[in-house]
């Protein structure tokens, strides 16, 4: 695995399995010849993303990931942190032209998600849109109940780039005959992968317990040793969602005795964690209802992202964190970022310095919610200890919002310019076309916000350090 041989990783698996190649296919959803080309050695996968999606399909024990490689192989690196020079989605395989797949990688809580696609040349290129003829098989796809998706090619300078977009028409009026325009914007990068694979993820999940969630949100009771999710057979992202909206609860019972500057302690380290900012609607909602009551307030929201999270992250993954973070500091919350590991099993908390602190966690917390209020002094000490030294120590620290997010790109190894004109261009258009949610837990208005923020304050904000650029 770690030399990326996975032609021997697969014969492995079927002499102790017994499986035949074409058991194999059907698992990975692929032609039994493939399997053929790449045990011989004629066909490798030399693309993590791809590699990690086999060893997902294959139930390689999750203890052996990581001997995988923590990088792409197509991405330079010098001193182990990921690469700045080019966010563009190289690694991520062409569609060809007609029916198929778009295969999303499972990511910790997140399963594999398959998302059918349909990819066809782009007819002209007008203003800031793709547009496609009308044809049969087309407008058939566009009434598809399914998220399926439209892929729009174009070669631009021999390179071949492709434009996705949702297929289903936006509003009641809009025919699925008519012509269909894929926006310039969409382009499949590590920002829109990133925005499929976060929305479609927690959307396959979330519809999937459609039936028990609304109920069990219904008796979901805030409580200091409550359970994340007393109906074991939720998903991993439905129980996401209920400790999410648990903490919410809990942090929003006791807001009025936090004062106007509370500070935050959050265990997200990882875009998949994060993502729950941007896409869990009532997240939006607790942002609204915490934020600082007063612009020159003392408070703030501390993270713990050691170099080993940053490091191991897919770059889409570390565009979600980023974007959560925008979010942050869109309702004028100062965030902090250390990278001492040494905090990262500290629970969530709230905390009114000297006064009391809510402990409310459900990241990483094995199925059980942590709630509870405290005035105890060595516990205020202890969280003040713990935001004061990310506050002094931050690899983020600036005095400004827009320098704040520069920081964090280069830190988190994304290009900044890139992230400033990527997210000017999906705040001219919306994200509605794009990635539109099912799921009525989900929404986009917290993606929409950090978008516009990144744009409005990178678009004008000089970089703080020298980054290659395209």
């Amino acid at each position: 695995m770690a030399a990326w041989e996975l032609g021997n990783v697969v014969k492995l698996f079927r002499k102790h399995t017994g499986l035949s190649q074409a058991g194999v296919a059907r698992m990975v959803n692929i032609d039994q010849a493939e399997v053929s080309r790449l045990e011989r050695g004629l066909k490798q996968i030399r693309d993590r993303r791809q590699f990690v999606q086999w060893t997902d399909a294959l139930g390689v024990p999750e203890e052996l990931l990581g001997l995988l490689p923590t990088a792409d192989p197509y991405v330079p690196e010098s001193q182990g942190r990921p690469g700045t020079a080019d966010t563009r989605a190289q690694g991520y395989a062409v569609l060809p032209e007609g029916p198929g797949q778009l295969l999303l990688p499972a990511g910790r809580s997140i399963s594999t998600t398959a998302l059918p696609v349909l990819t066809l040349p782009a007819a002209s290129f007008l203003g800031d849109s793709l547009m496609l003829d009308s044809r049969p098989e087309l407008v058939a796809w566009r009434t598809m109940p399914m998220r399926a998706l439209i892929v729009a090619n174009r070669t631009v300078d021999g390179t071949t780039r492709q434009f996705v977009s949702d297929a289903r028409p936006i509003g009641a009026r809009t025919a699925a005959s008519a012509p269909v325009d894929v926006p310039a914007a969409y382009e499949l990068d590590d920002l829109t992968y990133g925005i499929l694979w976060a929305v479609s993820g927690f959307e396959a999940a979330l519809l999937g317990d459609d039936r028990v969630l609304p109920m069990a949100l219904a008796s979901l009771t805030a409580l200091p040793g409550s359970s994340v999710a007393a109906d074991q057979a939720l998903t991993d992202v439905s129980r996401m969602l209920i400790g999410s909206e648990t903490c919410a609860r809990y942090i929003l019972g006791h807001r009025d005795h936090l004062g106007d500057s509370p500070v935050f302690w959050t265990r997200e380290q990882r875009g998949e964690e994060a993502a729950t900012w941007l896409f869990f609607r009532h997240k939006y909602q607790y942002l609204e209802r915490t934020a600082p009551r007063r612009p020159d307030g003392a408070g703030g929201r501390g993270f713990c992202v050691p170099e080993t999270a940053v490091v191991s992250s897919p770059a889409y993954e570390r565009v979600l964190l980023f974007l959560a973070i925008a979010l942050m500091e869109s309702f004028g919350i100062r965030t902090w970022v250390t990278d001492d590991g040494g905090f990262a099993h500290t629970d969530g908390f709230a905390l009114s310095p000297g006064r009391r602190a809510v402990i409310a966690s459900w990241v990483r917390t094995e199925g059980e919610s942590h709630l509870a209020v405290t005035a105890r002094p060595g516990t205020l000490r202890t969280f003040a200890e713990v935001t004061g030294h990310a506050s002094n120590h931050s690899a983020t620290a600036a005095d400004q919002a827009g320098q704040r997010l520069v920081a964090t790109a280069e830190y988190l190894g994304l290009d900044t310019s890139w992230l400033a004109r990527r997210c000017a261009q999906l705040s001219a258009v919306g994200t509605e076309r794009l990635a539109r949610p099912r799921s009525r837990m989900l929404g986009l208005e917290g993606l929409d916000a950090a978008c516009r923020f990144v744009a409005e304050q990178l678009m004008i904000i000089p970089r703080t350090r020298t980054v290659p650029t395209r």
